[in-house]
């Protein structure tokens, strides 16, 4: 009896393993999302906001349409840098001219995760968690701040339906 209550006790545990699968989720046991995701990969380098365009444009050269505008938050201007793979937003700081923004609907560029446009909702879940905001229309991962960040730096994913239409890096709270 107690061998048979064994056997009966191993199948039911293996049953609930198996159908645990089933659950509906789609996010992995290790997805997360931290404050090391804010960047995204374009032509072999890594981005992030809060660093100066010069090294946007150091890097990715001089091969951009450029776009200024009076500051409505900050003294001086506001400055836009298209390059064909993503747009840089920058807002005049103390220091110079700051990304505050990267936006891209390029296939070519990637997250921290290997998420590109074109992915699905559920590719990027099982990415980084299921805790990111959902506007309907966009799925935002905020970041904690703790790796001196802003505490309004976001990752976020422009979705078409459960496709991914665009990607953006963001310093200011959406």
């Amino acid at each position: 009896m107690k061998h048979s209550l064994s056997i009966l006790l191993a199948l039911a545990a293996a049953l609930t393993v198996s159908l645990s699968g089933c659950s509906g989720s789609s996010t992995s046991a290790d997805a997360s999302f931290s404050d090391s995701d804010l960047i995204l990969n374009i032509g072999g380098d890594s981005y992030t906001c809060a660093v100066g365009i010069d090294t946007v444009t150091g890097a990715l050269g001089e091969d951009y349409e450029y776009a200024e505008g009076l500051s409505c938050a900050y003294d001086g201007l506001d400055k836009t840098f298209t390059y064909e793979e993503a747009t840089f937003y920058t807002n005049p700081m103390e220091r110079g001219d700051t990304v505050s923004e990267i936006y891209t609907e390029n296939t070519d560029v990637t997250t921290s995760k290997g998420i590109t446009v074109g992915a699905t909702k559920d590719e990027v879940l099982a990415a980084y968690g299921d805790s990111a905001e959902d506007a309907g229309n966009m799925l935002i991962y905020r970041g904690d701040g703790q790796m001196g960040t802003a505490e309004g730096a976001a990752l976020c994913f422009e979705m078409q339906g459960d496709t991914v239409a665009a990607i953006f890096l963001t310093l200011e709270a959406i």
